[in-house]
């Protein structure tokens, strides 16, 4: 069920009694620029440690512990273009609580998102600093998993220097010392007060009564403006190539190709099925040939970002074998737009990845997303969707392959 609490602010309701606990999801979403993640990612956890009734963690935990256990978190996330900050909360349904638990956790709710520790248009000094360090001791932390950062490097090679798809959602050290606990409340204020708002309630409900808990939280109307999270970008003439040096014991091979697919159009499914087929599932021809009958890496997978067009590999492999193994990819690809894949095996791709459909729905968060992405985008409820999947064909598949294009190719090497 949906509502409009206000304008720019919309409430969605979705009643089951598949889960004994109450989900709710508060994103804020508005375009990502080249500086506002790191802000809005020190921001989230500002609002989640502190506020004025709860100046401190603990006090923050004690209450949650009154609610039976429930859980109150923010975090950041992406989607495409967009950048969100996201408030999760979890807590145990009303029925077996046998109070207004619902109420109770609006309420603070309320207090983290609109009391927040601020005195004289400034966040709470120490709290800041905290938080700021934290935060780059985070960050700081995600570099040094080399496998996350070849990642991140083949993202950098992949987007031009002007692109705000560089930029990671989760922020970056240098653009800490930007801030202050002073500018920081600018951005608190953007986010309350301008930021597109989709409330998600997913438990056994009654969305006339969550209507009236979650319509006293008091946002304002802001502008409703069209957000587009989709991301295209001009092909390369030549491939960009970059090796890097260090000592690491597995050498890291990344390669990274455009593929124009994007969620829910009319090659969606398709390329969903391709990418299985391709790295995307353990009965992948990379998995299958480059890890296991080559035995050329330690792992080798494809993923596809269906909001930018982006195909990524990522391989773990002995420096020496590089070019073997990126031969080896290449002619992986060229077999599936030949056709070179058994109709077995296209079924067994196929079986996959309606199990990890079906499976998805046993976890909350996941329908969650889907249903954010659904708002976001203004698309009907998603239907058939296991018949869509199993109506593939290697027709299609190998068509969608011949639509991928070599864009960046990165080499963690720990050998010179």
């Amino acid at each position: 069920m949906h509502f409009d609490l206000a304008s720019g602010v919309a409430l969605h309701v979705t009643p089951t009694q598949q889960f004994k606990m109450t989900h709710i999801l508060i994103t804020f979403t508005t375009p990502q620029t080249s500086d506002n993640a790191t802000a809005r990612n020190l921001l989230a956890n500002l609002l989640e440690t502190s506020t004025h009734r709860y100046p401190t963690q603990t006090a923050l935990a004690r209450q949650l512990a009154k609610l039976y256990g429930a859980y109150v978190g923010m975090g950041v996330g992406r989607v495409g273009r967009l950048h969100t900050v996201r408030l999760r909360a979890g807590f145990v349904n009303d029925q077996i609580a046998g109070t207004n638990l619902f109420d109770q956790v609006v309420d603070l709710i309320n207090e983290i998102l609109f009391h927040p520790l601020i005195d004289d248009n400034e966040f709470d000094g120490p709290t800041f600093r905290i938080q700021a360090h934290n935060l780059e001791q985070t960050i700081t932390a995600l570099y040094d998993d080399k496998q996350f950062y070849a990642n991140r490097q083949l993202m950098n090679l992949y987007y031009p220097d002007d692109s705000i798809m560089r930029g990671p959602s989760f922020g970056q050290v240098a653009d800490l010392a930007k801030l202050t606990a002073q500018n920081l409340v600018k951005v608190y204020q953007e986010m309350i007060e301008r930021d597109r708002v989709d409330i998600f309630v997913l438990g056994d409900v009654d969305p006339a009564a969550v209507k009236d808990a979650l319509g006293q939280l008091p946002f304002i109307p802001r502008q409703a403006t069209d957000l587009q999270p989709f991301y295209q970008q001009p092909l390369y003439s030549d491939p960009k190539r970059q090796v890097e040096h260090q000592p690491v014991v597995q050498a890291k091979l990344n390669l990274g190709y455009q593929l124009p697919v994007y969620y829910q159009d009319e090659n969606y499914y398709a390329g969903l099925v391709f990418n299985g087929l391709f790295g995307g599932t353990p009965y992948s021809k990379l998995f299958t040939n480059v890890r296991e009958k080559a035995s050329l890496a330690y792992y080798a997978t494809s993923r596809l970002l269906p909001f930018t067009g982006f195909l990524g590999i990522q391989t773990g492999i002995q420096a020496a074998d590089a070019q073997k193994v990126e031969d080896l990819i290449a002619q992986q690809l060229a077999d599936i737009c030949a056709g070179k894949f058994s109709a077995d095996r296209l079924a067994e791709v196929q079986d996959s990845l309606v199990n990890q459909y079906r499976a998805s729905h046993d976890l909350a968060n996941n329908i969650l997303g889907r249903e954010l992405l659904r708002a976001l985008l203004s698309l009907p409820e998603e239907t058939a969707v296991i018949e869509k999947i199993n109506a593939v064909t290697a027709a299609d598949i190998s068509r969608v392959a011949k639509m991928v294009k070599m864009q960046a190719i990165y080499l963690l090497s720990g050998e010179k």
